[in-house]
C-alpha cells in the first residue's frame, strides 16, 4: 500500500508540475498578446494622447486615465485624472482627487465636427457632486463620443501613492 501511495504521489507531483508549467506558459502568452489586443485604431490613440495633454493639474502632478470602447454608434472614450492614495498617517487609505483645468477650445479643434457638447452634474444624497462633459461628433469620418470626468471611476485604482513622509510614487499597471 505504501508503495502505491508513493507511486501515486509521484504521479500527482509530476502532473501538478506539468500543470504549473502549462499555467506559466499561458501567463507568458497572455502578457505577450496583451499588447496585440489593443484594438484601438491609430487615429483614436493619437486623439486620446492629444486630449490627455489638455488636462492641466492646478497643483502637484497628475496622470490621465482612459477607457475606450467600440459601441454601435462609434468609438467612446472616457478620460479622467487618476487619484492619489494616502499611505500611512491619519489619512491612511483615503483617495485624493486632483483639481485641474481643461482647454475645451483646443479640444474642439481636434474634431472635424461637434454635434453635441453637454455638461452633466451628478449630486448624491450625501451632498457630494461629480460631473462630466460629453462631446459627440466626428473626427475625420469616424463617429466619436468623448466623456471627460472630474473623478476616476470607482473601479480605477490610484495613479499615485503618497507616503506619510510626503514621498510620491507612481502606480503602474502591469
Amino acid at each position: 500500500m505504501l508503495r502505491i501511495q508513493k507511486q501515486l504521489g509521484a504521479t500527482i507531483l509530476a502532473h501538478s508540475h506539468m500543470l504549473v508549467k502549462h499555467l506559466l506558459k499561458q501567463l507568458e502568452f497572455h502578457k505577450r498578446d496583451r499588447k496585440e489586443r489593443d484594438r484601438r485604431p491609430e487615429w483614436l490613440s493619437a486623439f486620446v494622447h492629444q486630449t490627455a495633454a489638455l488636462f492641466e493639474p492646478l497643483s502637484g502632478v497628475a496622470k490621465v486615465g482612459y477607457q475606450c470602447e467600440l459601441t454601435p454608434d462609434g468609438w467612446e472614450a472616457r478620460m479622467y485624472l487618476g487619484s492619489t492614495e494616502v499611505v500611512g498617517g491619519r489619512d491612511d487609505g483615503q483617495s485624493r482627487f486632483i483639481s485641474f483645468e481643461f482647454d475645451f477650445g483646443r479640444l474642439t479643434e481636434g474634431f472635424t465636427r461637434v454635434d453635441e457638447f453637454r455638461w452633466n452634474v451628478c449630486a448624491t444624497a450625501d451632498g457630494s457632486t461629480g460631473s462630466f462633459v460629453t462631446l459627440r461628433g466626428q473626427i475625420d469620418s469616424h463617429s466619436v463620443q468623448l466623456k471627460l470626468y472630474t473623478r476616476p471611476p470607482c473601479d480605477a485604482g490610484p495613479a499615485f501613492r503618497q507616503r506619510a513622509d510626503g514621498t510620491l510614487e507612481e502606480v503602474t499597471v502591469s
